[in-house]
C-alpha cells in the first residue's frame, strides 16, 4: 500500500451565493478553485493518484441525515431565487442554490471514494477537495455553510462496510466562554458524550482568540495524541478546516500554513499511515491554499518546514490542566480498547450524535480547527 489519492472535481464550485447575505458572502467557489490551482502549481498533483468522484447514494445521505431533510434538499434544484431565499431562512448561516444539491453528492461521494481507496489498500493516504463543507450540518438541518455531513456519513459509511466498531472523538474550537457561534453548553470541555458515549467525546474550547502554533501543538502533544496512541485507530479523518490559520475572516486565529503540515505529520503515525483529509473550512484565499498545499507535502512523505516563534501555549491555554480537567481527560482515553476508528476532523457536528448511534459502541474523537457545533440529535 503506497501513494496518495487527490480527488476534485471542479463541478463542486459551480454554486455560489444568488443575494446578498454578508455572513455567507466569504463562501466563494474559489475555495475549492484556487486550493486546487496552488496543489498544481506546486507539483503536487502529478505526484498524487488521481481518484474519480462519483454521486453520493441517497442511501448513503440517509446513513446519517433524515429521510425529511433528504427529501427538503432535493427540491432545491427547481427552487426560483426568492423559493432558495425563503428555504434558506429556516437554517443557520448557510444557503442554498439550484446547483447545490449536486455539489453536496459530489462532496459525499468523493469522500466515500477516498475511504474506500484507503481501507482497500489502492494508496496509504489521500485527500478529498470538496465543496459544500460538511461538518456543521444537522441531521435535519443545514448549517455553517453546509448541507450534508461528509465526515459524519464517511464514518458511519467506514463502519458498516469496513467493520470498524468505534470512532475517537476530539474537537478543539472557538468557544470564548459561549460568547462565540453557535454559543452553546455542550462545547464547553465537561461535555464528554451521553449514554454509551460518556467520556468518548473531548472538547477543548478556546476561550480566547489569537491561538499560536505553540498552543495547537500543545493540544496534540498533551491530549490528542496521548489519547489516539491508547486506543489504537485503524482509521484517521481529518475535516480539514483551514478556518484557524492566521487571516481568516472567521477564526480570528493565529497558525501559520506550516503548522498543518507538522499536524498532518504527527498523525500519520496512526493507523498504519490510513489517513483520509477531507477539506471543510477556510476563508482566507491566501492562508487557505498554503495550508492545503502544506497538508499535500506532509500527505506525499516530504520533510515538513521549520516553525519559527514556537514558544510556551498560552496562559489561558494552561488552565486546561487542572484537576478537573484531567479527570475529564483520563476517563476518555483510559477506557476499553478494543478496535477503534478514530475520527479526527474539523466540526463538532459529528461528535454526539455518532456517540449515541445505537448499533455499536462508539468512541468519538474530532480534532476541529475552529467554529464549532455539538450535535445532541440520535441517529436513528
Amino acid at each position: 500500500m503506497s501513494g496518495t489519492a487527490l480527488i476534485y472535481d471542479e463541478e463542486m464550485s459551480r454554486y455560489q451565493l444568488l443575494w446578498d447575505d454578508p455572513v455567507c458572502a466569504i463562501e466563494i467557489p474559489e475555495r475549492l478553485t484556487r486550493s486546487y490551482e496552488a496543489v498544481k502549481s506546486a507539483g503536487l498533483e502529478k505526484r498524487c493518484v488521481p481518484v474519480s468522484v462519483r454521486e453520493g447514494t441517497e442511501e448513503e445521505i440517509l446513513l446519517y441525515h433524515s429521510k425529511e431533510y433528504l427529501e427538503q434538499v432535493k427540491q432545491t434544484p427547481s427552487m426560483s431565487v426568492e423559493e432558495l431565499k425563503t428555504f434558506t431562512q429556516q437554517f443557520g448561516d448557510v444557503y442554498f442554490h439550484p446547483n447545490i444539491y449536486n455539489c453536496a453528492k459530489l462532496a459525499i461521494g468523493a469522500t466515500l471514494q477516498l475511504v474506500d481507496s484507503v481501507m482497500k489498500g489502492k494508496v496509504r493516504n489521500g485527500m478529498a477537495l470538496v465543496r459544500p463543507p460538511g461538518h456543521h450540518s444537522q441531521r435535519s438541518a443545514a448549517n455553517g455553510f453546509c448541507v450534508f455531513n461528509n465526515v459524519a456519513i464517511a464514518a458511519l459509511y467506514a463502519k458498516k462496510h469496513y467493520n470498524l466498531n468505534s470512532v475517537l472523538y476530539f474537537s478543539w474550537h472557538r468557544y470564548e466562554h459561549k460568547s462565540f457561534w453557535p454559543n452553546l453548553d455542550e462545547s464547553d470541555y465537561n461535555t464528554v458524550g451521553k449514554g454509551k458515549g460518556t467520556g468518548f467525546n473531548i472538547n477543548v474550547p478556546w476561550n480566547k482568540v489569537g491561538m499560536t502554533n505553540s498552543d495547537y501543538l500543545s493540544v496534540f502533544f498533551h491530549v490528542l495524541l496521548p489519547a489516539a496512541y491508547e486506543f489504537d485507530p485503524e482509521l484517521v479523518l481529518v475535516s480539514a478546516g483551514f478556518d484557524s490559520a492566521i487571516g481568516d475572516p472567521e477564526g480570528h486565529m493565529c497558525a501559520t500554513p506550516e503548522i498543518f503540515g507538522h499536524l498532518t505529520h504527527l498523525l500519520m503515525s496512526l493507523a498504519r499511515g490510513k489517513l483520509c483529509v477531507v477539506l471543510e473550512g477556510g476563508y482566507n484565499l491566501t492562508s487557505l491554499t498554503q495550508s492545503v498545499c502544506q497538508t499535500m507535502h506532509s500527505l506525499l512523505g516530504d520533510p515538513t518546514p521549520s516553525l519559527s516563534g514556537i514558544g510556551s501555549p498560552c496562559r489561558r491555554w494552561g488552565r486546561f490542566h487542572d484537576f478537573k480537567m484531567r479527570i475529564l481527560y483520563y476517563a476518555v482515553w483510559k477506557v476499553e480498547s478494543g478496535n477503534v476508528h478514530v475520527c479526527v476532523s474539523e466540526g463538532e457536528r459529528v461528535s454526539q450524535s455518532l456517540c449515541q448511534h445505537k448499533s455499536a459502541r462508539i468512541l468519538c474523537v474530532l480534532v476541529q480547527s475552529m467554529v464549532s457545533i455539538v450535535c445532541s440529535e440520535h441517529v436513528e
